[in-house]
């Protein structure tokens, strides 16, 4: 059963995992998007697309993807959730000069639900309430 509070702890949590080293992309999606000439990359989870012009993930990239895709059903099963309550499920990272993330905004919609919305920067903390970690 979807429940706002459960889906706003699903994507606090991936978005923390996602900007760790625990998710295993980073440096390597940074540094493929700065050779792409791309400041943000965005990952479907729902659908497995990733969007972003041009953006050829390396094999390892893809790999790392999949885990967080993995990793994201395993938190909502943990939440008391599946895919089946879900419409949409998006992940989004933004780089500056760096090849670590300086945001990463996790968006998921329930069937029938407004979307949510969290945004991190590279540290984990809400965005833009703390000036540096």
């Amino acid at each position: 059963m979807y429940r706002i509070k459960r889906a706003r702890s699903v994507i606090h949590s991936l978005a923390h995992h996602a900007v760790s080293a625990l998710s295993f992309l980073h440096p390597r999606l940074g540094e493929e998007c700065l050779q792409s000439g791309l400041t943000e990359v965005k990952f479907d989870l729902i659908a497995e697309l990733i969007t972003g012009k041009e953006f050829k993930g390396s094999k390892e990239t893809m790999s790392a993807y999949n885990a967080l895709k993995a990793t994201f059903e395993q938190i909502l099963q943990s939440e008391g959730m599946d895919l089946s309550c879900i419409e949409t499920a998006s992940i989004n990272f933004g780089f500056k000069k760096d090849s670590w993330p300086s945001f990463c905004i996790c968006t998921m919609t329930g069937l029938g639900t407004e979307p949510i919305h969290i945004k991190v920067d590279w540290c984990g903390n809400k965005y833009n309430l703390l000036s540096e970690c």
